[in-house]
């Protein structure tokens, strides 16, 4: 009977400290962390084991001569070399290319057509459909679709231009028109991810803000410049970022469109890795590379966020 009494004068002395008594407490500390274990687990296999995989592979001479036999270890060797090798600094010029014109032409058609879907609700209702196909279709559908298009002698877009009286061009055989198709390609494909998005942030802003900017005499231009895009910029930032990042590593069309070709003209850092590692079998230089893309991605992202992004953060 004593112990019983002392029990319950331990319970409610826990229940008066307002806190369930510190056995309980003790018995389900643990049980978030069950539950959460199997998905880190399967986060920390996807993610962060091959990204350490990847660092050490960068730190051998791994290739498909010695990988069965074991390849030398050579420190910093691959990035020492990537760091001289004047066709990666040439595939980095292609990237800049590729990724300024694909994002400019996204992110300018992205935004007028979100405006313009943004103030005709029923037009969007009928053509939103049709703007988001190019999105969701595959890239190796997409990238054999264009081929077609930009065919010398029968593709579309030569077909207009001899139909109005102009020369047609030989757009992926051509050293200096092959970077521009491909950036063409992609923001036809881009374009509707990122209406997408910034349509859906138009959604946020308060319809009150607009309305008392017109009762002060602001017109659509002063309306937009100090109301909507200023609202916009936590969403332009996340935007950028994405759009950055998957443009920057984009390989799946290049490589049915193009190859790099001609002539290395259209070989993107992302396009780089893939030879060097799958082509030419050297797996620990590729893997240099690939980091290097990384702390590339990494640091764009970062100044996305210093510079348009600061926003987002608040």
């Amino acid at each position: 009977m004593q112990r019983e009494h002392r029990r319950s004068l331990a319970t409610s002395s826990g229940e008066a400290r307002g806190g369930p008594p510190p056995l309980r407490r003790r018995k389900f500390f643990w049980l978030p962390y069950v539950f959460v274990a199997p998905l880190a687990l399967v986060l920390f296999s996807i993610s962060v084991f091959p990204l350490l995989w990847e660092s050490w592979v960068s730190l051998q001479d791994l290739r498909t001569t010695n990988i069965l036999r074991g390849a030398p270890f050579v420190g910093l060797g691959n990035y020492t070399k990537l760091f001289h090798d004047p066709l990666f600094y040439h595939s980095l010029h292609i990237s800049l290319y590729f990724v300024i014109g694909s994002i400019f032409g996204q992110f300018l058609l992205g935004l007028i057509i979100a405006l313009i879907f943004h103030r005709m609700p029923g037009v969007a209702r009928w053509l939103r459909p049709v703007f988001i196909l190019p999105w969701i279709l595959s890239a190796i559908i997409v990238g054999y679709s264009w081929i077609w298009m930009y065919d010398y002698n029968f593709g579309l877009i030569n077909l207009a231009l001899r139909a109005v009286g102009l020369h047609p061009i030989k757009w992926l055989n051509d050293v200096s028109m092959a970077i521009w198709a491909l950036v063409i390609t992609n923001i036809w494909r881009g374009t509707p991810f990122t209406m997408l998005f910034l349509e859906a942030a138009l959604k946020n802003i308060p319809f009150e803000l607009y309305e008392a900017a017109y009762v002060d005499g602001a017109n659509s231009w002063q309306v937009f410049r100090h109301i909507t895009f200023p609202m916009l910029r936590p969403a332009v930032a996340i935007n950028l970022i994405l759009v950055t990042m998957w443009t920057f590593n984009l390989f799946d069309t290049i490589l049915v469109m193009t190859q790099g070709g001609p002539a290395d003209a259209t070989l993107t850092t992302a396009m780089y890795m893939y030879k060097i590692a799958f082509r030419y079998g050297l797996f620990g230089y590729g893997a240099a590379i690939a980091l290097v893309m990384l702390a590339i991605n990494g640091i764009m992202a970062l100044l996305y966020v210093r510079t348009v992004g600061k926003a987002a953060l608040s």
